[in-house]
Parts: C-alpha cells; structure tokens; sequence
C-alpha cells in the first residue's frame, strides 16, 4: 500500500507560515504547534484574578471582615459534599460566587444525562469505605 502523501525533494521541512498577527517566529514545527498565545494564561487566570480585585474592594470599602466571611462562606459550601456516586451541582457555590447568573457553555454542554459519571451506587460507596 502507497503512503497518501509523498514528500517530494523539493518540499520544505519546516513548517513556514509566517503570515498573521500572531505568528510565531520559530521556524521548526514543533516550535510552531507548542506556541502558546499570550492571552492564554490570562484568560486562565480571569476568575482568580476578578475574586481577588473583588475582595479587595470589599475590603478597601467595608473592612476586612466582610471578605473573610465571604470566604469563610464559600470554603464551608466547598468542603459539603454528596455521596460519592452523586454528582454535586454546586448551585450554593454558584450562588456565593455570582456564577449563577451567568450562562456559559458549561451550563447546557454538561447536562447530567450526558455525563459520563453515573455508577453503580452500592460499588462507589462500598469502595469508598474500603469494604469491596
């Protein structure tokens, strides 16, 4: 069986785009596939750094007791589980955190009748507890 695609002589070896925006200066593949971009750590990080400009504000205008409870109150609502073959929804941790009001992929991508966690309640348990 013939190979689909046949390196001809006269074919370059490195993958050279160089057009755009963007592009990434490496000349070789492998450089250009694990080009990072640079609004990829901060898109990362949004969340994290919105809640830490948050509390800061709080405590810049209220004192410092208002973002402690608020964080007290988020790590108690982390720490509440579920047995371990339920899957939580976390809708208090959504409601502390005003994520309840936005509506994003994960909201209708992720529905529970498409999730891949559901097991058999009676073998989760028993192995959580180490009875097996």
């Amino acid at each position: 069986m013939e190979p689909s695609v046949k390196v001809m002589p006269g074919m370059s070896e490195a993958f050279d785009v160089t057009k755009g925006h963007l592009a990434p200066l490496d000349k070789t593949c492998s450089g250009q596939i694990s080009f990072v971009h640079p609004l990829k750590l901060s898109e990362e990080n949004f969340e994290a750094h919105r809640n830490t400009l948050n509390m800061n504000m709080l405590r810049n205008r209220e004192g410092l007791h208002a973002p402690l409870k608020m964080t007290m109150e988020v790590q108690a609502v982390k720490k509440t589980g579920r047995l371990p073959f339920l899957q939580s929804s976390n809708a208090s941790l959504d409601s502390l955190t005003g994520r309840d009001l936005n509506i994003d992929f994960s909201d209708f991508l992720s529905a529970p009748e498409f999730c891949e966690h559901i097991r058999q309640p009676h073998a989760v348990t028993e192995k959580s507890l180490g009875i097996l």
